[in-house]
């Protein structure tokens, strides 16, 4: 029997972000979704590497577990090419991209993944999460210390402890499924999962694809659209294959041959060079010398004006090359970012830049960790920012759990004491004070890890 998937892709801005970074790819033999990340660090470009890397892995038609040796191959090429250009250009350091995906031969399915999107199945009414996200409020569902409608709230849900970034130890999750006729396959990115439980999702994925795709891109709004929104259902049916291979998001926007060639795309990120003089301009030959004295003339007038100049803007160059290879953690209006750069301004001119924004609140953290966040924190590198921004996340997380137990305390019974008088008078206990009231917690002094 020969099985065929019948499928429907849908990628979109969402309601809060300027652009798409998400990318996808759907084909009779292959659905996949990526979800780039880094902002001004390309994530877009990002996540449509992966995707072009991934159409070049489904026209080699693999099959069986051919298909995981591909799409593994074609995710270590998209990660080399990553690396490849925050080499060439250190500004795009922090750009990255997930990658959720199936591929598919007629006969079997093969799973892809690494990140937090996702890809489910959707058989006899019960909807059953293929992938595992790669994320740390995932680890805490794990452990049974919050339950999954807990990490959609969770002030860390943004922390991905895999992702496609030019580090060769974020392997991807390869693996093969079972699949059979009436199955609906499921792949999007944390713009939908990320903002509902996979109930939610259960409740609105049956009934046509059109009407499916319709109610979870409805609800992925009413949740705020605060993501982009890339959604991809397939049903599994008996057939011969159909459809025309789409690309969609990012990847859409860009020339499919660019992001197959290393040598184009360094070209594309690499800042301009500057263009050598042409001796035949005629502002050269303008002031080209005349005869031996006027030419000494022009040169010492030429030197004089020019050399202090040149020493101002070759140090200015120095010290903001300088400034760009630093990192720190600061303020981002009322949360936690990382930035590449110096905190101080000269001259009233920025010198840094936001390279990673989160969601920890300022006001979440101890107060002695508010004021060193407030006053920056410096960092040498940015996978020092990030170990910093790591800790500043477990310590506003303890605090918001120590605030909620000053505010709900747990209930105590008195315990009868034996030695009461029948007068209901306590007799004293020999050797011992009076009561000593316990402070509370607003009357103990605040150390540098308390709330």
């Amino acid at each position: 029997m020969t099985l065929a998937l019948r499928y429907l892709a849908h990628s979109e801005v969402g309601l809060v972000r300027k652009n798409n970074q998400d990318s996808a790819y759907a084909s009779p033999t292959m659905l996949i979704v990526a979800d780039g990340m880094g902002g001004a660090a390309a994530g877009d470009l990002a996540s449509a590497i992966a995707v072009a890397q991934l159409v070049k892995a489904d026209e080699a038609k693999a099959t069986g577990e051919d298909m995981l040796t591909e799409m593994g191959a074609a995710i270590t090429r998209a990660s080399d090419l990553i690396n490849d250009l925050v080499r060439t250009e250190p500004s795009l350091d922090g750009m990255g991209s997930t990658v959720c995906g199936l591929m598919f031969d007629g006969e079997h399915l093969a799973l892809a993944n690494v990140g937090d999107s996702r890809a489910y199945r959707y058989r006899d009414g019960v909807l059953t999460r293929l992938s595992k996200d790669h994320s740390w409020v995932q680890s805490l569902i794990d452990e049974g210390r919050i339950t999954e409608a807990e990490a959609l709230e969770h002030p860390h849900r943004s922390l991905i402890l895999k992702v496609i970034n030019g580090q060769p130890q974020h392997t991807p999750d390869l693996e093969m499924l079972d699949i059979q006729v009436g199955d609906r396959l499921l792949v999007c990115s944390d713009g939908l999962c990320g903002m509902v439980t996979d109930q939610v999702i259960s409740a609105r994925i049956d009934g046509e694809r059109d009407d499916a795709m319709a109610a979870l891109i409805r609800v992925a709004h009413l949740e705020g659209g605060q993501d982009n929104i890339t959604i991809i259902i397939a049903d599994v049916v008996e057939g011969e294959p159909e459809g025309e291979p789409q690309i969609l998001g990012s990847a859409a926007q860009l020339d499919a041959e660019d992001l197959n060639n290393e040598a184009t795309l360094i070209e594309r990120v690499a800042p301009p060079k500057a263009a050598a003089p042409n001796p035949n301009a005629p502002e050269v030959a303008r002031y080209a010398p005349t005869s031996k004295g006027r030419g000494l003339a022009w040169l010492k007038v030429t030197l004089a004006v020019l050399l202090p100049l040149l020493l101002i803007g070759a140090g200015g160059g120095l010290w903001y090359s300088y400034t760009q290879e630093q990192y720190f953690v600061g303020p981002n209006a009322e949360t936690i970012g990382i930035y590449r750069g110096v905190p101080e301004p000269v001259f009233n001119l920025p010198l840094s830049h936001l390279v990673q924004a989160d969601s920890t609140r300022i006001i979440d953290l101890p107060p002695y960790y508010q004021e060193q966040v407030r006053q920056t924190l410096p960092a040498s590198s940015l996978d020092a920012a990030r170990t910093t921004l790591v800790m500043l996340q477990t310590k506003a997380a303890e605090c918001i759990k120590q605030r909620q137990q000053w505010h709900n305390p747990p209930s105590t019974t008195p315990t009868p004491n034996p030695s009461t008088a029948p007068s209901g008078t306590a007799k004293p206990t020999p050797g011992a004070s009076s009561a000593v009231p316990v402070p509370t917690p607003s009357e103990t002094p605040a150390g540098p890890t308390e709330c």
